[in-house]
């Protein structure tokens, strides 16, 4: 994945940089250093090789390159690469994990939303019941 191409924006925490808090924003999101906390972006989320991150995170498309000590939730794809090691559950539509990656926790698919038929559809959205007494 190319980060910051979804968005067309990106946000680097580098190598030296150690920070402890919450994240949120609308921009792709790429870790080299360590965080702790909490992390949310509407974009895209990348763990490189040399990020520590103990957080529970939550992005639209999520490669771990680095390790992540929590819970993860990939809106779309979620990728372990062969360096990456998630300790925590995973929930995403898709899931890749690599040869060589480590992975300790429970996995759960996210199912497609199914939206409810329209009017005009043919679908009848109520129904009745008749009942005869004797």
């Amino acid at each position: 994945m190319d980060i910051g191409k979804t968005t067309g924006k990106a946000s680097l925490l580098s190598k030296k940089v150690k920070i402890e808090g919450d994240i949120q924003g609308d921009e792709d999101l790429r870790v080299e250093g360590h965080f702790k906390g909490t992390i949310k972006v509407a974009g895209d989320f990348v763990i490189g090789q040399s990020g520590v991150v103990e957080a529970d995170v939550e992005a639209d498309n999520i490669v771990i390159q680095g390790k992540i000590t929590g819970n993860v939730l990939a809106r779309k794809q979620l990728e372990i690469q062969s360096s990456g090691q998630l300790l925590g559950d995973c929930k995403a539509k898709s899931i890749d994990i690599r040869e060589g990656a480590i992975f300790e926790g429970r996995s759960n698919m996210l199912r497609p939303t199914i939206s409810p038929p329209g009017p005009g559809t043919g679908a009848s959205t109520s129904a009745q019941a008749k009942i005869n007494p004797k």
